[in-house]
């Protein structure tokens, strides 16, 4: 395997006031996305987080039906549903409606993937360029793991199909189980009730890495190590993956891994 046992390269350096507006139909080459198949409903509620999102101090449904354009009936059916999964609230003093918390959450989700992915990105081309094997970033997705991004060299014969949207159990594979091993308790507790399998995930938290051999596709093998938060929780996993007969020894790869991810870490803010 190209990976030796020298130290991994050091990780290069990672290189208002809102309007009140009526929102235009989005558009690509002339025709709406309504008349390229689009949902109805889907637009109309998008305008209506759109343009609350356009005002500071809320909106009234008289307001929202001049910035959307939307009639007053469809305007009340769309917030109705839209405060009950928490994605608007009104307040009942002023009748004015406001984003709900439900955006928040997703919002700081969101941009916590996009912040690991943009900061993973020069260590995960280093990991590469070191070990000339693919490198991916996997992020939870509820009890899922997905891969997120992916790098590889080029001139690979043989390829791990390991690829960017693939989705699999958070407690299978070697991305999955350093990203579940590194969980709060109860988190980890609540993916599976197992002695075994809690087992398994401490000596995964204690050493520092995961390892799997054939788990998701037959003949390969990938090491991983979980990247943290400022906080100190584990928001991705980075690590390689390969046909086994590369990674004959998949603990001398693990050092290289975890150098990579503690870097990618402290980027994020973490000062473990």
């Amino acid at each position: 395997m190209a990976c030796g046992p020298d130290r991994l390269p050091s990780v290069p350096p990672d290189t208002g006031t809102s309007r009140w507006v009526t929102l235009p139909a989005a558009s690509t080459t002339g025709r709406s996305w309504l008349e390229r198949g689009g949902s109805r409903t889907l637009a109309r509620g998008l305008s209506v987080l759109r343009a609350l999102g356009q005002r500071d101090e809320g909106a009234t449904v008289a307001e929202l039906s001049v910035a959307t354009s939307l009639d007053r009936a469809v305007l009340y059916r769309l917030l109705e549903t839209l405060c009950e999964t928490g994605f608007a609230v009104r307040d009942e003093g002023s009748r004015r409606y406001h984003l709900g918390v439900a955006l928040v959450e997703l919002g700081a989700r969101a941009g916590r993937g996009l912040e690991v992915s943009r900061l993973a990105t020069p260590g995960m081309r280093t990991l590469m360029e070191a070990c000339n094997e693919a490198v991916c970033l996997g992020v939870r997705d509820g009890d899922d793991l997905v891969v997120v991004d992916r790098i590889e060299p080029q001139g690979l014969f043989v390829r791990v199909s390991y690829g960017v949207g693939f989705r699999h159990p958070l407690l299978t594979g070697a991305h999955g189980r350093a990203l579940a091993a590194h969980l709060v308790e109860e988190d980890r507790a609540a993916l599976s009730g197992d002695d075994g399998v809690l087992e398994a995930l401490d000596a995964v938290r204690i050493r520092g890495y995961a390892v799997s051999n054939g788990e998701l596709e037959t003949g390969t093998t990938g090491v991983a190590a979980p990247i943290r938060d400022r906080t100190g929780n584990a928001v991705a996993s980075l690590g390689v993956v390969a046909p086994t007969p590369r990674v004959p020894d998949p603990d001398r790869l693990a050092p290289m891994v975890v150098e990579v991810t503690t870097e990618i870490s402290r980027r994020l803010g973490w000062d473990g």
